[in-house]
């Protein structure tokens, strides 16, 4: 199984909550001259990430372990 990594688009910039499908997740704040620094983070068991730069909060679509229909 390959590791994805969601990364926060320029579409994304302006959103406080990314809906993400993978468990780590990198946050630039959405790059150019309003962004910061790639970081990386996982995303707990809770199903929640948030950025130490920008505060952006990532969640996951579907946390392992729950049903999906």
């Amino acid at each position: 199984m390959a590791n994805e990594v969601s990364v926060v688009t320029p579409e994304q910039r302006d959103l406080a909550v990314v809906e993400v499908s993978s468990r780590l997740v990198a946050c630039n704040g959405g790059g150019g001259v309003l962004g910061h620094p790639l970081t990386y983070y996982e995303v707990g068991p809770e199903g929640v990430a948030v950025c130490n730069y920008c505060d952006k909060k990532f969640v996951l679509a579907h946390p392992t372990g729950e049903a999906h229909g």
